[in-house]
């Protein structure tokens, strides 16, 4: 079951008695915990019905809570957030019980960030038998977009699908980080209409996007701005060696981008080739833009500096400052 089939669920009064929730869109699993817990849950009755665990708490404490009636309230919930049920834990036959049978008038959700499909531990294929599975994917771009288009209008503000989707792709994918950011832009930005200088005023953008900026400058010869933009990220408290990694990868796919393109691949079928989506359609634009030798130059630079800090002969930041001073900007 995927996230719009559980909220459609959910409306019509159809809740389970056992959920494993799985998946990266935290924002949606806990949309759907709250919006299940108002369902059934009376909130004057809420201390007495509701358990949330974000570690494994002793199986007596949980089978005490979960195989009693409610309390003047439709149904008891409980929700293990990320309490790694399904790994080594202790008094497993006795979870594996909890869970094979429970309560009609009980509601148990357990989610974990991923599950071994592949090789699905013992526990988990026990409680699957009586559960139900939903999964919570990262939303596709336009979603998204539209998403933040409607977040804006109920602020009574306007953002056009550019600005929306420079947001989208300058915060990952993500729906929370996304929103608190959005909410703040409502708030800073005068008039009606949000800008994307509105976005730069307010957003902390995650290292992926400064690192593609950074690639930007270094590309268009902008130095001054690399060596900014770099002691903003040192600001952030980035590790500078997780810097160079993603400076690295991005570059690689700029260069995978390059010999799709002078392989004859047109634009759209050299973004398709990398997967699709804001970043590969960025990929491409730079790859249009640039010589090949010049991007091997660059990405030949990022190793040298990455095994120059592994062999010790000097730090990350220092590493990656005269990777810019050393660059051959064309």
């Amino acid at each position: 079951m995927y996230y719009e089939e559980l909220r459609a669920a959910i409306k019509e009064g159809n809740i389970a008695p056992l959920y494993i929730f799985e998946g990266q869109e935290e924002y949606l699993a806990e949309y759907c915990i709250s919006e299940i817990k108002k369902r059934i849950i009376e909130p004057w009755a809420e201390l007495l019905n509701f358990k949330s665990y974000s570690f494994l708490p002793d199986i007596r404490e949980a089978t005490d809570f979960l195989e009693t009636l409610p309390v003047m309230s439709e149904r008891k919930m409980a929700v293990f957030r990320r309490c790694n049920i399904f790994g080594n834990i202790k008094n497993k036959a006795q979870w594996q019980k909890l869970f094979e049978n429970p309560m009609p008038e009980g509601c148990i959700i357990i989610w974990e960030d991923s599950i071994n499909l592949k090789k699905p531990p013992a526990l988990y294929k026990a409680v699957q038998k009586n559960a139900v599975t939903v999964s919570f994917n990262l939303q596709s771009e336009s979603s998204l977009r539209s998403w933040v288009t409607k977040i804006a209008a109920a602020s009574k503000k306007t953002i056009d699908a550019s600005a929306a989707q420079y947001l989208v792709a300058s915060m990952g994918r993500k729906m929370q980080p996304i929103r608190t950011e959005l909410e703040k832009i409502i708030a800073f930005s005068n008039g009606g209409t949000i800008s994307r200088t509105d976005i730069d005023s307010v957003i902390v953008k995650p290292a992926e996007e400064s690192v593609f900026s950074l690639i930007d400058a270094v590309f268009e010869g902008k130095r001054e701005q690399c060596y900014n933009l770099i002691y903003a990220l040192r600001a952030q408290r980035q590790e500078p060696v997780a810097i160079i990694s993603l400076l690295s990868g991005q570059l690689m796919t700029i260069y995978k981008a390059k010999l799709y393109l002078l392989g004859a691949s047109s634009m759209q079928s050299a973004a398709q080739k990398l997967g699709g989506g804001y970043n590969a359609e960025k990929c491409v634009r730079r790859a249009g833009k640039i010589k090949v030798e010049n991007i091997e130059n660059l990405i030949n630079l990022c190793y040298e500096k990455d095994r120059d800090i592994k062999r010790g002969l000097t730090t990350g930041w220092s590493a990656l400052e005269t990777l810019i001073a050393e660059y051959k900007f064309y």
